[in-house]
């Protein structure tokens, strides 16, 4: 039966135990022999057992009973060394897990980002073709932004700056612009008064874009330097375009009609000395070069002889106002071929601009050029005109080289004596409209010549420059 604990025990209290029937003798005859009243024979006949079964069962029991007994440590049972191990190899496999399950969703959601940026945008390394403003629908993100947000996400992923700008397509130094450009534009949202831009604007035009970005935040009461300094790029931005749009672009129609004449300064060990280039105006073609220690009209008229003799003559000879190019030994060589001498508005660059640009060829390939071989000055030169005519194809001649486009020009099929006679005609024409005074003395005559050649279809004019 069971037994009730009494009042005022602790938790630990261990109830008596019900003692089935068929071994309540055993346990009798247990007793009866640790208390002596039998012999473990006796015992062991009566309990219907051998003497060492019996025996056994009465050792296991004082063994159970001893440990029972016997006092215990305090404190918790620790528990087994294997069991410790293995809770701790279980704790460990479960932050294991968690750890690869987060990457493995990380990862998941880092493929439906890339995905996002590859499917139907350009492959990486690909240039953007630029969308005009305005094209773009309202309800679609600007693609700089909606990469920048997904190579965001992709870093809070735990990727890094480059292998995201990697799966988005672009460098990792576009990120950087980009994400600069767009603080820049957060910046430049906040608006300016249009007072004080108009105020700005018209000190910067008024000054020729001199004023600094500080000295005009202070002329303009108001104004932060920041925005300042926004106002004067957008407005020396818009005069730089204004200027282009009034310019005029010329361009000749067919090669061989209209030839330049232009001096390069070189120096040799210390001494200065000259060369001068004979171009076609039409096509990057030099002609002839000739190099001599003075710039005088013996070297002018010997280059243009020279030129002559193995090109041909020209129509329309374009030179500077160089003393050396009015010579009276140059009229008559130009006389003699019936060759008409153009010449420029003095200090105006611009009309020469076809040479420069050459001559800056010119120098860059002879300061690249140590001459190993000791070869003289006129055969570098030589040299020179060889690879630039024959080895460089240019994309505003299709691909073709300079001497290819030569070849195939046709002759110069034109009266030149009419040619002259008609520039003649309408140079008195123009002089009796223009007023000359404080101007060059040739004025009348240029503009006659372009007007003559722009009636015949070899010369076009073109509204809004580049240059």
């Amino acid at each position: 039966m069971n037994e009730e604990p009494p009042k005022g025990t602790s938790a630990t209290y261990t109830p008596a135990p019900d003692i089935p029937q068929d071994l309540a003798p055993r346990l009798a005859l247990i007793l009866e022999v640790l208390s002596g009243a039998k012999t473990l024979s006796e015992a062991a006949r009566e309990a219907n057992l051998s003497r060492n079964h019996f025996q056994s069962l009465l050792n296991r029991s004082l063994h159970s009973m001893i440990e029972t007994l016997n006092p215990k440590e305090p404190g918790r049972r620790p528990k087994p060394q294997a069991l410790s191990e293995l809770e701790r190899r279980l704790k460990r496999l479960e932050r294991e897990n968690n750890r690869l399950k987060k990457r493995v969703e990380a990862t998941d959601e880092l493929i439906v980002v890339a995905g996002e940026l590859l499917h139907g945008q350009r492959r990486p390394g690909q240039r953007t073709r630029r969308v005009r403003k305005g094209s773009e629908p309202d309800d679609v993100e600007p693609e700089p932004q909606a990469i920048l947000r997904r190579v965001d996400h992709m870093r809070e992923l735990g990727q890094t700056l480059a292998h995201a700008a990697r799966l988005a397509g672009v460098d990792a130094s576009t990120v950087r612009r980009w994400r600069l450009k767009c603080v820049r534009c957060v910046r430049a949202k906040r608006a300016v008064p249009a007072s004080l831009a108009t105020r700005a604007e018209h000190l910067v035009r008024e000054l020729n874009g001199l004023i600094g970005a500080a000295a005009l935040s202070h002329a303009v009461i108001g104004l932060t330097r920041r925005q300042a300094a926004r106002i004067k790029c957008a407005t020396l931005t818009l005069i730089e375009r204004e200027r282009q749009q009034a310019l005029t672009r010329m361009s000749v129609a067919g090669a061989g009609l209209i030839r330049g004449l232009d001096a390069m300064h070189l120096s040799i060990e210390g001494s200065k000395c000259y060369a001068l280039v004979c171009a076609d105006a039409a096509i990057p073609y030099r002609t002839s070069i000739t190099w001599g220690e003075r710039y005088d009209a013996e070297l002018v008229a010997r280059t243009l002889e020279r030129d002559i003799d193995s090109h041909g003559a020209p129509l329309i000879l374009r030179a500077d106002r160089a003393r050396a190019h009015d010579s009276p030994h140059l009229r008559q060589i130009l006389e003699k071929h019936q060759v008409l001498m153009l010449h420029g508005p003095p200090r105006y660059p611009c009309f020469y601009g076809q040479l420069e640009r050459q001559n800056r060829e010119h120098r860059a390939w002879l300061a690249a050029l140590l001459d190993p071989l000791g070869h003289s000055m006129q055969a570098l030169l030589e040299q020179m005109v060889y690879c630039l005519n024959t080895l460089w194809p240019r994309r505003s001649l299709g691909w073709k080289t300079a001497a290819e486009a030569w070849n195939t020009r046709s002759g110069i099929h034109i009266d030149r004596k009419a040619f002259k006679k008609e520039v003649k005609d309408r140079a008195r024409r123009l002089e009796r409209n223009i007023d000359l005074r404080a101007k060059p003395a040739d004025l009348i005559e240029r503009l006659a010549i372009e007007q003559t050649l722009t009636n015949l279809g070899y010369l076009h004019r073109q509204n809004g420059g580049w240059c």
